[in-house]
């Protein structure tokens, strides 16, 4: 006897057939994560520092996700064109974005019509690096430590001139925080640029200037500058014999830059954990650490809560040195 076929049937069994065929459905809905490439965003061009240590990572991540990891670099006004793109994709972990200090704290006090929130709008995923800077002064300064530039600085307020890094980047804040720690009045000068400083303070144009390690270290090694102190918790590898301001006598002052990864706000915890999971994983490996250190970078790895609890004290910490300095982007 031939089975009868109703039409609710038929309707049924044609619409399951065409779910399992049609992308978008339910079935597709329920892939593991990730399904497809993830979009890693940078504030900063080809060749820079965050870009570099954006590709050092993907490669290793993608590995780990069992997708590629494709680094796009938006760079532009202080990295908010990055977060912009950010915070406007979907909060499903296919765009994340390496977060510098700037970009995670710093702007909020520097624009004062900023076009995204830090600590509203950024999902917290892990920290990645962090490096310290050096100060450095003219060959010919009087002062061969940390301590000698504290004490002449205070017996001439505001005639020792100390060159920066661009108004309101990580280097400018960073030394602005170590002169106000120390009780010293300087005249900062920031420059456009890492080698217009040090060009600067080698010509005798400033007497002070503070940026990376690598952007000092060679003219120090060939003594064309005097380092006189690193402003992290240890010594910088390219830079052995220089201390850290706390061997100099000032155990409270420290100013290290870092770079994390984030995501946009609400994104699910299981994803936010599974790329912190892979991140940590991927910050293991020797051969990372170690290029990360040419860079003058120590990988620095942290759950999300971490993360949001770092960020949430340096906008406590770094808003406060900001807002007394009077600095302003816009």
């Amino acid at each position: 006897m031939t089975p009868i076929v109703t039409r609710r049937r038929l309707m049924l069994g044609t619409l399951a057939l065409s779910g399992s065929l049609i992308p978008g459905t339910r079935w597709a809905a329920a892939q593991p994560y990730p399904a497809r490439p993830v979009r890693l965003l940078v504030g900063g061009a080809a060749g820079s520092v965050p870009d570099t240590v954006a590709r050092l990572i993907s490669e290793r991540l993608a590995t780990a996700l069992g997708q590629p990891v494709v680094v796009e670099d938006r760079p532009g006004a202080s990295g908010i064109i990055a977060m912009q793109a950010l915070v406007g994709a979907a909060a499903d972990g296919y765009t994340i974005a390496l977060a510098t200090m700037s970009q995670a704290v710093f702007n909020t006090y520097l624009f004062a019509k900023l076009s995204y929130d830090p600590l509203r709008d950024l999902e917290p995923v892990s920290t990645l690096v962090s490096g310290s800077m050096v100060i450095v002064c003219n060959s010919r300064f009087p002062a061969d430590t940390f301590g000698e530039l504290v004490a002449r600085a205070r017996a001439r307020p505001g005639e020792v001139l100390f060159g920066t890094t661009a108004l309101g980047s990580p280097p400018d804040v960073i030394a602005r925080f170590l002169m106000r720690a120390v009780g010293v009045d300087v005249t900062f000068v920031p420059f456009k640029s890492g080698p217009e400083g040090v060009n600067a303070v080698m010509r005798g144009d400033v007497q002070l200037f503070v940026d990376g390690p690598l952007i000092v270290a060679e003219q120090v090694k060939a003594r064309s500058l005097k380092a006189l102190a690193v402003t992290g918790r240890v010594r910088e590898k390219e830079l052995p014999d220089v201390p850290t301001v706390g061997e100099a006598g000032f155990p409270a002052v420290l100013g290290e830059a870092w770079i994390g990864l984030v995501a946009p706000a609400r994104t699910p915890p299981d994803i936010v954990e599974r790329l912190n999971r892979e991140i940590t994983g991927v910050l293991q490996n020797p051969d990372l650490r170690r290029r990360l250190e040419t860079l003058s970078f120590v990988a620095v790895t942290g759950s999300p809560a971490q993360f949001r609890a770092l960020i949430r004290d340096e906008h406590a910490r770094w808003g406060t040195v900001i807002r007394e300095a009077g600095l302003k982007l816009d």
